[in-house]
């Protein structure tokens, strides 16, 4: 989802492919352990946080090879809290 989003087609170098997968593994560590938290899709303040927490990572310095990163940063984080209801179960429970 973040190629697509950042980058369309453009073909990518190893040091940006390494940045989206560090990108990636981040963000699924943080939303695991939002998700974990009871009843926290019924929670506005919980899924809050876990937009706001979404929102530093994206904007970090680390990620500085990711284009668009700030003006598109509503878009990714919308799609990445969707990505996260429709797979809830599957992250919570993956083994």
């Amino acid at each position: 989802m973040f190629k697509r989003e950042c980058f369309s087609e453009v073909e990518l170098g190893d040091d940006t492919i390494s940045q989206l997968v560090s990108l990636t593994q981040q963000v699924i560590i943080i939303v695991e352990r939002e998700l974990q938290l009871a009843g926290f899709w019924e929670s506005i303040p919980a899924r809050k946080r876990l937009e706001t927490e979404l929102q530093v990572t994206l904007l970090s310095p680390e990620f500085s090879a990711v284009p668009d990163r700030f003006a598109k940063r509503s878009t990714l984080i919308t799609k990445i809290m969707e990505i996260a209801e429709k797979n809830n179960d599957r992250i919570l429970y993956a083994e």
